[in-house]
């Protein structure tokens, strides 16, 4: 069996929408794929666990082992992002504090809730082991480096690093013309 669904499996899954050429692991979950976006050319690998309203756009990776939970907030992947190894972005979480009770199996009116979308502009990369807090965007082009905390959403085309994540330097913008480029030859369907 082939390690991907077939075009024609993934249109009967029940997504909100599936693109074209797009690859999806037999062995990722999805919860509520009904709120779910998938764009054209974009791959999502196994053992990833998707839930909510999260919508990917074209030419997306997520890689293995990655954890998306959009809830009601949303996550949004645009054209050209990537969110790899391990790495997970959450537009929901229970207040800590000790002031209110959490988890799932607590009534709302016993808990404090927080949920805002978290949003990876076009190019912005994650790199491994990364997590991303309600809230967040990563603006466009930004990079993310591995085993980062984002805690506060990015300026456009930097590169970050660290536990909180900080900006280091600016990020190159070569791949643009690249894009054009790619764009350009690909085929008319």
């Amino acid at each position: 069996m082939d390690s991907f669904y077939k075009e024609h499996e993934l249109q009967e899954l029940g997504f909100k929408h599936v693109g074209k050429h797009v690859k999806i692991s037999r062995r990722a979950i999805f919860y509520e794929r009904h709120l779910m976006e998938i764009g054209d050319y974009s791959r999502i690998d196994d053992l990833c666990i998707i839930s909510g309203n999260v919508t990917i756009g074209r030419f997306v990776h997520v890689a293995v082992n990655c954890q998306l939970s959009g809830s009601k907030a949303g996550i949004i992947l645009k054209d050209f992002s990537g969110v790899s190894y391990r790495s997970t972005l959450i537009a929901n979480s229970d207040d800590y504090s000790g002031e209110f009770l959490t988890n799932p199996c607590v009534p709302m009116q016993y808990k404090r809730y927080h949920a805002a979308p978290v949003i990876l502009e076009k190019h912005a990369l994650i790199a491994s082991h990364c997590f991303i807090v309600p809230g967040v965007t990563v603006a466009e082009g930004t990079a993310i480096g591995a085993m980062s905390l984002v805690l506060k959403s990015t300026e456009p085309w930097s590169i970050y690093v660290g536990t909180p994540a900080k900006r280091t330097k600016a990020r190159r913008r070569e791949m643009l013309e690249l894009e054009r480029e790619f764009l350009a030859g690909l085929p008319q369907d």
